[in-house]
């Protein structure tokens, strides 16, 4: 009897020990940091008729100065489909959630409505955004002007020191869609978004190979697999340069040592490198 006493006790702990373990790894596998999101407004953009410099830029800005964003969006001007995509965003934790484009004062800028149907709020003239924008306009603040200060209740502003504010909230950050007013406006909230995190901080390098890409897509899938820490991605050229390829090597800046494992990798495969153009 006490044989199966002492058994029974260590089945029970065995068991509460396999209880804990599991519940750690879940905790890990949902201690993931919430990755940003970036959304740019406009029908010229969602039409092709206009380039996305907006979007690329952020996404330069985040990866070398936050971390590196989950998604990109391009929205038209339909303040349903804005507050759809920007609820779906915030359900999935995206965080910051940087909106470009459509806080204007014409009638086809419906960012400001979008948002404030996606968190819920009405729609009513902002003090502080209204004094800006008289003193910015003086006696030229005419009805269009003056809607760009009809913000989601509630919001806080971002300054702009060429133009009407951004604003800013429930993780939605909403800016011109300017660049230059763009670039002066994000780096200022550097320190909302939390410092730099090495962990989550991608740095990249790329070497272009004269290769065919599916004669090393192999060799590049099993290379990932073993550091699925990693991003490493082929891309053909075309044109002139039919034959060759570059890969982009992007890992953690806690990382460093495993940029050694990538030189190794590219040694291995055997194939001339190539300066980048």
């Amino acid at each position: 009897m006490l044989f199966f006493g002492k058994l029974q006790l260590f089945y029970r702990r065995s068991r509460e020990f396999q209880w804990i373990r599991l519940k750690e790894v879940k905790t890990k596998r949902t201690e993931k940091k919430p990755l940003p999101a970036i959304v740019t407004v406009g029908d010229e953009l969602v039409l092709g008729e206009r380039g996305n410099e907006n979007s690329c830029w952020m996404a330069e800005w985040l990866k070398h100065h936050f971390r590196p964003a989950g998604i990109q969006l391009s929205l038209p001007d339909d303040i349903p489909i804005i507050a759809q995509w920007l609820k779906e965003l915030l359900n999935r934790n995206h965080f910051p959630v940087l909106v470009a484009g459509g806080i204007g004062g014409t009638h086809d800028d419906c960012t400001r409505a979008g948002i404030a149907e996606a968190l819920d709020v009405p729609l009513t003239r902002h003090l502080e955004c209204w004094e800006i924008l008289s003193a910015r306009y003086k006696g030229k603040l005419n009805k269009s002007r003056s809607n760009m200060a009809m913000l989601p209740e509630g919001c806080s502003l971002i300054e702009n020191p060429h133009g009407a504010p951004g604003f800013e909230m429930g993780g939605v950050f909403a800016f011109p869609g300017f660049l230059n007013m763009l670039q002066a406006m994000l780096p200022k909230l550097q320190e909302r978004f939390g410092p730099k995190n090495p962990e989550t901080q991608m740095n990249e390098e790329s070497m272009r190979l004269r290769t065919r890409e599916g004669d090393i897509a192999d060799a590049v899938s099993e290379f990932s697999r073993l550091h699925p820490e990693c991003r490493l991605g082929i891309y053909a050229h075309s044109g002139t340069s039919w034959g060759e390829v570059s890969l982009r090597f992007r890992y953690p800046e806690s990382r460093k040592d495993l940029t050694l494992k990538f030189h190794k990798f590219v040694k291995d495969l055997g194939r001339t490198t190539i300066p980048e153009p």
